[in-house]
């Protein structure tokens, strides 16, 4: 006889059949005008429509494809669809490595050209400068783009902005929940809503699973010992597949 499921469990469940049964509902989510300048491929705009179900559902997300199947491209096409829809306004916040901040940008300039992007990176008194303009020109952009690093050494310039939307780019940072970088983003940032891009979104323990799961959603993935208990046995039976 099977063991009652426990309260953790059931608000798991819950929170499942709540997401399908809207999926089976909407599946038919149309996409009108994404606004960007580039052509979809099948399963890009099958990405979109999903993140746009999460979207009006309230639901915190991770994007977890394979480097080179398009999550920029999603990512943006999402910002700008909630833009172009009248959805959102923004500010729109873009977080990531220093390494990719280029990318990012040039993706914006190609596929949103209409969007005012204003990468918040550079030095100390270059930074300042860039601070003095947001004040004197209330938030003169419609997508800030910053680093991980750049996002603590400003936190208490960054964490004043409501940020209705934040895209957090290489999320695998994120798998400490023990690491300054964690705490002060879900603890300080002003970002409801939020969605998380990973080329490697399961590794090889839950724990690393669960700091993803908990940081989208932190009121349904709970504590990391009530998901570790829940999922032993899905992690055990999966860990010769993932090394």
């Amino acid at each position: 006889m099977a063991a009652p499921a426990t309260s953790y469990e059931r608000r798991l469940l819950a929170a499942a059949d709540l997401v399908l049964s809207t999926d089976a509902q909407d599946q038919a989510t149309r996409l009108l005008d994404l606004g960007v300048t580039a052509d979809l491929n099948p399963h890009q705009l099958h990405g979109v429509a999903w993140l746009i179900r999460r979207y009006r559902l309230g639901v915190n997300v991770v994007l977890g494809d394979e480097m080179g199947l398009g999550k920029t491209l999603q990512a943006i096409s999402l910002l700008s669809y909630l833009k172009i829809q009248r959805i959102a306004p923004g500010p729109f916040l873009v977080l990531c490595p220093l390494s990719v901040t280029d990318g990012w940008l040039s993706e914006f300039s190609k596929l949103c050209p209409s969007f005012r992007v204003l990468q918040y990176v550079g030095d100390k008194l270059h930074r300042r400068d860039l601070r003095r303009t947001i004040y004197e020109d209330e938030l003169p952009f419609d997508v800030l783009m910053t680093t991980y690093d750049i996002a603590l050494m400003d936190q208490d310039f960054l964490s004043q902005i409501p940020w209705h939307y934040a895209v957090i780019d290489e999320a695998q940072h994120l798998k400490n929940p023990s690491s300054v970088l964690y705490n002060v983003l879900e603890q300080r940032f002003i970002m409801p809503r939020r969605l998380l891009l990973t080329g490697t979104p399961i590794q090889n323990n839950l724990s690393e699973l669960w700091a993803l799961m908990h940081f989208c959603l932190p009121s349904i993935f709970g504590k990391l010992d009530e998901f570790l208990s829940t999922f032993k046995e899905a992690g055990e039976s999966l860990t010769g597949v993932l090394c």
